[in-house]
């Protein structure tokens, strides 16, 4: 009997164990603001296959937010997911740039609109640097493919990175 007990009591301590929270999926590590951002780079895509659809892209993207504003504050919590979200989305815009170079002004619309351009209030210095960190790989594969647009990638980066790219 006592060993049934202990078997028992093992077993318990066991599965209570395997129901700690961490080995569950929890609402903390969906983050839908984070998802949003990161569901814009794909626009950037589009647009650059297809400008002259642009507003009708645009007027799509809208169904996940308005403008960047409706997801403030973002340096609030998730600050890893929304860092790599973002990042992902301006890779794509440079992936995006250095595609159609002629689509800059509709790219950069879309991107000030949904993302927004850095500001200091609302992007803390940790954001900002997982942002430049998912980005910068597509930074410099856009610029060995599109070498031509380095004006358009350093307006980017200073607008939305916050970095001076030198131009020589």
């Amino acid at each position: 009997m006592k060993n049934y007990v202990l078997m028992v009591l093992f077993a318990a301590a066991m599965l209570l164990y395997s129901c700690k929270e961490e080995n569950y999926y929890t609402d903390e590590e969906f983050d839908l603001k984070a998802s949003q951002m990161e569901q814009i780079g794909p626009l950037f895509d589009a647009i650059a296959r297809q400008p002259e659809m642009a507003g009708q892209l645009i007027n799509t993207a809208e169904k996940l937010y308005a403008s960047y504003t409706e997801l403030l504050p973002i340096s609030d919590r998730a600050v890893n997911q929304r860092g790599k979200a973002r990042g992902l989305a301006f890779a794509e815009l440079f992936d995006a740039i250095a595609r159609q170079p002629e689509a800059f002004d509709l790219l950069d619309g879309a991107a000030e609109k949904f993302l927004g351009p850095y500001n200091a209030d609302y992007i803390s210095d940790e954001l900002l640097e997982v942002t430049k960190t998912y980005a910068m790989g597509a930074l410099y594969e856009s610029l060995a493919r599109q070498p031509e647009a380095n004006d358009l990638f350093a307006a980017v980066c200073k607008k939305y990175l916050n970095f001076q790219m030198r131009l020589d």
